[in-house]
């Protein structure tokens, strides 16, 4: 506070001696460099002064700060004032409290394997028995089949399709309302993407439309909906729309696409050269292993797969590979 009382005098009495230079009967140059240097002073002083009545984190850097509030002292001497005086004011009473928290290390969280977000009540099996077994009653039955409607649709539609035959009619017409509102969901959405293919005429745009249609047709493959004739029609008409994404831009995540289909559409030695080619563009490895195996498996070639099967991590979230890996690689669980 006493630094704070005689800066202001100091700066008082400095400003006060450049004013009255200008009332001087001197030489005109003189009286300009005399204000000029009495000024500087005054503003130096005003502009260390604004800065001790600064909150700490609003000193810093010290020069910057200093050099700003100096020029405004000097050359808006009296506007300047007025908004120094705000800015303190402000920063003083107004301004939020800036905390900064040191680094520190954390404890790793607690992690569950399996399937992120909500389960459901009942598991897989659970519903698979409880609709298998015509001796429930049909509100039984029905509220598992409920319960199939919240699963994977790769999961579910496998078993609304054996419930089409079953004797309860409740059932089977909830099993073909499921089926068909998904049908009717899949090829809305490609109708629509379609629609917006045929006038779309930036490349970027037209890939992502591909990719997408790609993704929905595949989709009737991988959860079951469609079969015979129809489920060859679906798998070229995803293999042509992801080729034609693939030439527009060539992304790893639609190679894994495409072989995938290939697979499908038993077309073994281009879906490894598909796969390879998402390696090269990055894909994990880890990703596309469980497929390669697969396919080493399908050529009897034991000794590719099981080393294949090694690359996969043995910490791996789904079961079914966790299994495969204990048999043939004799891991004990």
């Amino acid at each position: 506070m006493l630094l704070s009382n005689k800066l202001i005098l100091a700066g008082v009495s400095l400003e006060g001696s450049a004013l009255a230079v200008l009332t001087q009967d001197i030489d005109v140059p003189l009286q300009l460099l005399g204000f000029i240097t009495l000024h500087a002073a005054a503003s130096a002083i005003i502009a260390q002064l604004v800065l001790l009545f600064l909150p700490p984190q609003y000193r810093q850097p010290k020069w910057t700060v200093l050099g700003l509030f100096f020029l405004l002292a000097f050359f808006v001497p009296l506007l300047s004032f007025i908004t120094m005086t705000a800015v303190v004011l402000i920063t003083r009473f107004f301004s939020k409290t800036v905390i900064y928290y040191p680094f520190v290390n954390v404890e790793l969280p607690e992690f569950t394997l399996g399937s992120a977000g909500i389960r459901n009540s009942l598991g897989e099996g659970a519903i698979r028995t409880r609709l298998n077994n015509p001796n429930l009653s049909t509100e039984v039955r029905v509220k598992a089949l409920l319960s199939a409607h919240a699963m994977s649709a790769r999961y579910s539609v496998p078993m609304l399709k054996e419930l089409l035959g079953d004797e309860a009619d409740d059932l089977r017409l909830l099993a073909y309302g499921m089926l068909d509102n998904r049908e009717k969901t899949l090829n809305a959405l490609i109708h629509e993407l379609l629609i917006k293919l045929e006038t779309c005429h930036q490349s970027n745009l037209c890939q992502l439309y591909q990719k997408q249609l790609a993704e929905l047709y595949w989709a009737f493959a991988y959860e079951h909906l469609a079969e015979g004739d129809m489920l060859t029609y679906m798998l070229t008409q995803a293999e042509h729309y992801t080729r034609a994404a693939l030439e527009i831009k060539s992304d790893g995540d639609l190679w894994v696409l495409l072989a995938q289909i290939l697979i499908k559409q038993q077309k073994n030695q281009e879906a490894e050269a598909a796969f390879d080619q998402a390696i090269r563009l990055g894909m994990p490895v880890t990703r596309i292993q469980p497929y390669l195996a697969e396919l080493a498996y399908q050529r009897h070639d034991y000794q590719a797969m099981r080393k294949h099967l090694q690359l996969i991590p043995f910490n791996n979230q789904i079961p079914q590979i966790s299994n495969i890996q204990r048999f043939w690689l004799r891991t004990p669980a």
